[in-house]
């Protein structure tokens, strides 16, 4: 997942811009528990980088493959529980009970995919969007 956004900050602040990015991110901005270091212009973190150009830009990329493999997996067992529950719970036709578990599992992780596909870009958004308050923070 791949974004851009423009940032009001000036060219004497780029470097406290970005130093104020990678604490950010260090101390939880975007989840706990992430590895950052600082290269070029922004930060490298687990499974992402941020960076702020010279022009007043900030670039993101983030990778949610990890978070979706989860998601397919918990689908899988969202599908054969459904499944199981509707064969003998409700003495359904086999070949119906594995369509419904396959519509069941399908759904959720479609949706829980989409809702954490959506929360990950408004953190990284209202992130990016702070950088002006980060960075007269760090002046203090």
């Amino acid at each position: 997942m791949r974004g851009g956004q423009l940032v009001d900050v000036s060219a004497k602040d780029l470097e406290s811009a970005r130093t104020a990015l990678a604490r950010a991110v260090a101390e939880g901005a975007l989840g706990a528990g992430r590895a950052v270091r600082r290269d070029g212009d922004g930060c490298v973190f687990d499974d992402g980088r941020i960076d702020v150009t010279s022009d007043g830009r900030v670039t993101w990329s983030l990778s949610l493959a990890r978070l979706e493999r989860r998601r397919a997996a918990e689908a899988v067992l969202l599908a054969t529980a459904t499944s199981v529950a509707a064969t003998f719970g409700w003495s359904a036709i086999v070949y119906v009970a594995l369509g419904a578990g396959a519509l069941v599992g399908g759904g959720w992780a479609a949706a829980r995919i989409a809702l954490d596909r959506a929360n990950a870009r408004r953190r990284v958004r209202a992130l990016v969007a702070s950088l002006p308050v980060l960075v007269d923070a760090g002046r203090k």
